[in-house]
C-alpha cells in the first residue's frame, strides 16, 4: 500500500505546481494605483567626449554612461517635490541607453525632472524646488592653487574644477489622472523622456616649441559661468569663475609638438563686457615656473568653435631648454637636491 499512496501523492503535488504556474505572471512589485511607468533615454553622443573628434588619435577624455536617474514630480502650485524616484533599471534598444521604472504619485498637475545622480565633481543644491534647482562644482583646494604660479596670492577670484556631464529632461506641465491599471508618462510630443546634457566640452590645443621640457601644465580660462539652473539649462550670469584643468603633451614625435586638453563647462558668460583669458602655468623638467596669458574672446566666436567646440590657438609657446648645472660635465652628481621654482614668462 505505500507504494500506490507515494505515487497519488507525487501526482497531486506535480498537479498543484502546474495549477500555481499557470496562474502566475510578472508583474511590477507596485500598487497598481496612481502607479505610472517611466521611461528617459539619454543623449550620449556628446562633442569632443564620444564624438566629433578634432585628432580621434588624441587620449579622450573618460566618460561612462551614469548608473542612476532620479527622477522628481514637483507640484504645480508649490514648485516642491510631491514625488520621486531613482531609477536604477538600465537597458538599451535601436534608440540608445535608457532607464525605466515605476513612480507613485496622486491625481493633479506636476512639472517634472530627470537628472543623472552621483556624479563626481558636479553638485546639486536646491533640488527641492523646481526652479531652484542648480549645478555646479566646487572650488579648486587651498594646496592646489598654492602650486600654482599666478594664483597662490590671487584675490577673490574663484578657480573651479569642471563639471561632468549632466545629464537633464525637464517638462513644465504634467497633468496625471486617478487610474486603476499602471499608465505610461509622456512628455509633451507623446514620446518617452530624453535627457541630453547641460554641459559644454570643448577641445583646447596651443602649439609649443620645447614640449619636451615640460613636466606639468595647467589651463586656467576666465570669463566662465559656475553653475546652471536645471529646469531650462541656462547658465548662471551672477556667478563668474575662472575654470581649472590639466594638460598634455602631443605630437613630440612630429615637427610641431602641442599641448591639448578636452576641458568641461556649464558656458561662458555673455559676449557683452566679458573678456575670456587662459592662463598656461607650466613646469619644467628642471623646476623653472613659466606662465603667460593670452586674450581668447574672439576664439569663441570662430566657426570651428561654434560649430565643433574646437579652440585652435594660433600663438606658439617658447619652452626655453634648461640651463646645464654648474660642473656637470663629468657624469652624474652624488645627490640630487629637491626643484628650485624659477617664475619666468613664458615667450610667444
Amino acid at each position: 500500500m505505500r507504494r500506490p499512496m507515494k505515487w497519488l501523492c507525487t501526482a497531486a503535488a506535480l498537479t498543484a505546481i502546474v495549477l500555481l504556474s499557470s496562474r502566475c505572471n510578472r508583474r511590477p512589485l507596485v500598487d497598481a494605483g496612481n502607479t505610472h511607468y517611466v521611461r528617459v533615454y539619454l543623449e550620449e553622443e556628446i562633442k569632443n567626449v564620444t564624438t566629433g573628434f578634432y585628432n580621434p588619435e588624441l587620449a579622450k577624455p573618460e566618460y561612462s554612461t551614469p548608473e542612476i536617474l532620479h527622477v522628481v514630480l514637483y507640484d504645480q502650485t508649490s514648485n516642491r517635490i510631491a514625488a520621486e524616484r531613482y531609477l536604477r533599471n538600465r537597458k538599451t534598444d535601436d534608440r540608445g541607453v535608457y532607464f525605466d521604472g515605476y513612480i507613485v504619485a496622486e491625481p493633479g498637475d506636476y512639472r517634472l525632472l530627470t537628472y543623472n545622480f552621483g556624479t563626481e565633481a558636479t553638485i546639486i543644491n536646491q533640488n527641492h524646488l523646481y526652479h531652484g534647482a542648480v549645478a555646479s562644482t566646487n572650488e579648486i583646494s587651498s594646496t592646489l592653487r598654492q602650486s600654482l604660479s599666478t594664483r597662490a596670492d590671487g584675490d577673490q577670484e574663484r578657480i573651479v574644477y569642471g563639471p561632468d556631464h549632466l545629464f537633464v529632461d525637464r517638462n513644465e506641465t504634467l497633468s496625471l489622472d486617478y487610474g486603476t491599471d499602471i499608465d505610461t508618462l509622456r512628455n509633451a510630443e507623446n514620446d518617452h523622456f530624453s535627457a541630453g546634457s547641460i554641459v559644454l566640452s570643448y577641445y583646447l590645443q596651443i602649439r609649443v616649441n620645447g614640449a619636451q621640457w615640460i613636466s606639468s601644465a595647467v589651463g586656467l580660462l576666465t570669463g566662465m559661468s559656475g553653475s546652471a539652473t536645471l529646469h531650462d539649462g541656462n547658465i548662471r550670469t551672477e556667478d563668474p569663475v575662472t575654470l581649472y584643468f590639466e594638460m598634455h603633451r602631443g605630437g613630440l614625435d612630429s615637427g610641431e609638438p602641442f599641448i591639448y586638453t578636452t576641458f568641461h563647462t556649464f558656458g561662458k558668460l555673455p559676449d557683452q563686457d566679458n573678456k575670456l583669458s587662459i592662463t598656461f602655468d607650466v613646469r619644467t623638467t628642471d623646476g623653472r615656473a613659466l606662465t603667460t596669458t593670452l586674450d581668447i574672446t574672439d576664439k569663441f566666436s570662430e566657426p570651428e568653435a561654434v560649430e565643433n567646440q574646437w579652440l585652435l590657438l594660433d600663438q606658439v609657446l617658447n619652452i626655453p631648454e634648461p640651463e646645464e648645472p654648474e660642473g656637470s660635465g663629468e657624469g652624474f652628481g652624488p645627490s640630487v637636491d629637491d626643484w628650485e621654482d624659477i617664475e619666468t614668462d613664458i615667450i610667444i
